[in-house]
């Protein structure tokens, strides 16, 4: 029941923060939302800060790993680069399902969270490196085993082309968010996935 409690309240602080920022994120109504008090909420975080950077490194890790990690490390594949394809189609897929926790609406909440968050401390920003830097990490390994099974070329940076791939899907999911139309995702990915699979 207690470990509920936490999950839940990490829950609760990771959904307010991605529909309406850090800062217009009001405790007192995600803790009553949570059915708890502050007394609660203190038995397991000492702040909405600490609160928020648990959120950070459970709840977006949790999503780098089923949507990268999982499918393009741990998963076989017969073609490593067309793998990688279909892990950023299905960010539209998760998009539209209107279940997905992930919403056109409000964008990418690592992207979000960056924005905010990044530049008004260091500890927010150091835990967001982190993520960042795990994604970064499974899509260069995912290049490497590509240019090791001798499925594209040889002569490109792993670690460029990683970054790269990322920020094109960042700024595919934003303009996404400022039409409220994931068409605008789908035809910016369409010129990645193409770019990827001529590597």
């Amino acid at each position: 029941m207690q470990i509920d409690l936490r999950h839940r309240l990490i829950e609760a602080m990771f959904e307010a923060i991605y529909t309406k920022g850090y800062h217009a994120s009001n405790l007192n109504a995600i803790l009553k939302d949570v059915g708890t008090s502050k007394g609660g909420m203190y038995h397991y975080f000492s702040s909405k800060k600490e609160l928020t950077l648990c959120a950070i490194d459970e709840v977006l890790n949790r999503a780098i790993e089923e949507l990268w990690e999982k499918p393009l490390l741990e998963e076989e594949n017969e073609h490593t680069l067309r793998a990688l394809t279909h892990c950023i189609n299905d960010y539209a897929t998760l998009a539209e399902d209107e279940s997905a926790q992930i919403k056109v609406e409000f964008g990418c909440p690592l992207n979000n969270m960056i924005q905010e968050l990044s530049v008004i401390d260091e500890d927010f920003a150091s835990a967001l490196q982190l993520v960042h830097g795990k994604w970064h990490e499974i899509i260069v390994h995912t290049l490497q085993k590509a240019k090791d099974r001798g499925e594209c070329r040889s002569d490109f940076d792993i670690y460029d082309v990683a970054l790269f791939v990322m920020s094109a899907i960042e700024g595919s999911i934003s303009s996404a968010k400022v039409f409220q139309d994931i068409s605008y995702y789908k035809q910016s990915t369409k010129v990645l996935n193409q770019y990827i699979l001529a590597l």
